[in-house]
């Protein structure tokens, strides 16, 4: 049973979790405020590449996205809404 969460704080307790989405395994590193969305970093082996200030690609990184964060009407997060998978 997922807790009740009330506010961006008690979001942020999430932070270093991970998930399942799209059958990819992801960590959450990040909530913002404004949404609320997870950011989630690919714990996979797939990467992207980085530009730099100007454009310019020079190294990988890991992939990231935003997932908007669906709560119940009950305050908790509705991960079957999300589509997500919280893993231990």
């Amino acid at each position: 049973m997922t807790p009740l969460i009330s506010d961006i704080e008690s979001l942020r307790s999430a932070i270093g979790q991970r998930v399942r989405f799209q059958n990819v395994i992801f960590e959450i590193i990040e909530i913002l405020e404004d949404g609320p969305s997870f950011v989630l970093q690919d714990c996979e082996e797939r990467t992207a590449i980085q530009p730099d200030q100007h454009g310019e690609a020079h190294r990988r990184v890991p992939q990231t996205m935003t997932l908007p964060i669906l709560m119940t009407n009950e305050g908790s997060l509705d991960a079957d809404g999300m589509a997500i998978e919280l893993l231990a």
